[in-house]
């Protein structure tokens, strides 16, 4: 009889490993120190990046095993609104990305997820803690972000409005990051991401809230606040004993924008991989995740250190078409970004030296 794998953490990069590793006849136990799935989180949408690899994350979803048991919608475009110029219209001929919403009410990724885990004999314990250091046998730890490298505050909201996407570039109203909406049959998320000032949050908000009012004419109804923050960090080994750490307990993030949710879902596979093979977890990651963190690290630095200038010309790059082989091209490993990667590590570590302890109260902890 196979060994019992412990799952320590049921968001998505937990429960992917728990679904793979079950699909090949281990029994798995998933612990939760929460009641319920997607706890962090307030039924906001957010995007599953789809530029990153020439490889649709539909694909990377079915080949892992995952269904889509819940809402899962294509966008191509929205508008980008970046410092001095017109609002500009972008499309893609591919889907940019897809839609999900996140929580624990139906039709969630993280209820969806929940779901499948279950129907295939996952054993989950809700309100239980274990401890990697005090679990015995083989473990996956998927407990989410330690610190705060970007911060997020923003409400979900009713509307009458039609479906659209609306992006903001501009430093008054998100430091180094961007603010974004998103409406889909009649419900809605506006946020502010932030990768400074965190202090700053709820003027930020504010100055956000304004605008896409003003320049979107998007009535909010119900509002409801939330606020969370997300985790970036590489380390030499992520398996620490019999434990192998996944997702954002393993600092695996998307540096640019905080799209994180592929990097979750990958690095659940690819430990599930490791035990089922008995493969090195860590050449695994090293192979299929380093080269895009690395990337995203040097390309943060740089979004960060051009500003305003870079945003522009971002978005007229974008504008010619083909945002996705634009953005793909930019994550893939050369000669440039390894050059430029000591500095962008060292520009990043001490950021995250100066944003812990600045919260304040401002946002609730939950997960980007």
């Amino acid at each position: 009889m196979k060994e019992t794998i412990n799952v320590i953490g049921a968001g998505p990069a937990g429960l992917t490993a728990a679904i793979v590793l079950r699909r090949h006849g281990f029994p798995v136990r998933v612990y939760e120190m929460s009641p319920h799935v997607g706890h962090r989180l307030s039924g906001d949408f957010q995007g599953f990046e789809n530029w990153s690899s020439e490889r649709d994350v539909t694909a990377v979803l079915k080949e892992t095993g995952i269904e889509m048991n819940f809402l899962y919608v294509p966008y191509y475009g929205g508008t980008l609104f970046a410092p001095e110029m017109k609002p500009a219209e972008i499309s893609s001929d591919r889907p940019i990305f897809y839609l999900v919403r996140r929580g624990p009410m139906p039709g969630t990724l993280d209820t969806g997820l929940k779901e499948q885990a279950l129907s295939m004999g996952v054993e989950i314990l809700f309100n239980h803690r274990l401890d990697p250091g005090s679990s015995t046998g083989k473990t996956v730890v998927g407990t989410g972000p330690k610190r705060a490298d970007a911060a997020i505050v923003g409400i979900t909201f009713n509307t009458d409005g039609k479906d659209t996407v609306g992006v903001i570039f501009d430093n008054d109203i998100a430091p180094d990051g961007y603010a974004y909406v998103m409406v889909h049959e009649g419900r809605g998320t506006m946020a502010a991401v932030l990768y400074r000032d965190f202090r700053r949050g709820n003027e930020c908000f504010g100055k956000m809230l304004d605008f896409f009012r003003d320049k979107m004419d998007i009535d909010v109804k119900d509002e409801k606040r939330f606020g969370g923050y997300g985790n970036i960090f590489l380390r030499d080994t992520q398996i620490q004993g019999d434990s192998l750490y996944v997702g954002e307990a393993a600092g695996f993030q998307d540096a640019l924008w905080g799209f994180g949710m592929r990097y979750a879902v990958m690095s659940g596979r690819l430990a599930a991989e490791s035990l089922i093979n008995g493969s090195n977890y860590d050449m695994l990651w090293k192979r299929e995740l380093k080269p895009m963190i690395e990337t995203s690290l040097v390309n943060r630095y740089l979004y960060a250190g051009f500003g305003h200038t870079g945003y522009r010309h971002l978005t007229r790059q974008f504008l010619k078409g083909r945002p996705c082989d634009y953005l793909r091209k930019h994550y893939e490993p050369s000669f440039l970004k390894r050059f430029l990667l000591p500095p962008a590590k060292r520009h990043h570590d001490r950021q995250g030296m100066m944003h812990r302890g600045k919260f304040h109260g401002l946002f609730n902890k939950n997960q980007r």
